[in-house]
């Protein structure tokens, strides 16, 4: 079976590959865990560490200012600046999905299933190698067993399809809904 992708994911869509790609080994070990949105995690998380930044700084001015108030600032810092740039990088992957126009073409077949961008290399996963096919709100998901990282994701329009493919040719892989 092949689904000729010509339209763009919408930014949810991308923003849950996202997410399914950081949240990968957890997933690929407990694949009922719910998704979790690491772009809101992230932003509290940068948020509380400016706080603690600031709130060592402010303490260490109005009172005697120790090294624990001087490392602890320093520590709040780096780690502000740290979850800033996942975040931004996070975003940036959104971006970069987003302006790549070129359709691709979804293959599913007796040795598992492609996704091949017109001018690129294609990824396939072989059906021994699909620990399982999960659909998730904007995408269903087939993750490789090994700890590659690989998740191949489609949009959800294509749900239908790609689930009576796999049922209709006795596909052994697990399906988590």
């Amino acid at each position: 079976m092949t689904i000729e992708v010509k339209e763009k994911g919408s930014r949810q869509f991308y923003k849950e590959v996202v997410n399914i790609l950081t949240q990968y080994r957890q997933l690929l070990y407990r694949p009922e865990d719910k998704l979790r949105d690491n772009f809101t995690r992230y932003i509290l998380l940068t948020i509380a560490m400016v706080l603690i930044c600031a709130m060592s700084i402010y303490g260490g001015i109005n009172s005697s200012f120790n090294a624990m108030k001087i490392l602890t600032a320093v520590f709040a810092g780096v780690a502000a600046a740290a979850t800033a740039v996942i975040l931004v990088r996070m975003n940036k992957t959104v971006d970069d999905y987003l302006a790549d126009d070129r359709p691709s073409v979804v293959t599913l077949d007796e040795n598992g299933v492609e996704i091949e961008k017109t001018g690129a290399q294609a990824v396939r996963l072989a059906w021994d190698n699909v620990a399982f096919v999960r659909t998730f709100v904007e995408s269903t998901s087939f993750f490789s067993k090994d700890l590659s990282g690989i998740v191949l994701s489609v949009d959800n329009n294509y749900r239908k399809e790609i689930m009576d493919y796999i049922k209709s040719n006795n596909i052994d892989v697990k399906v988590v809904r």
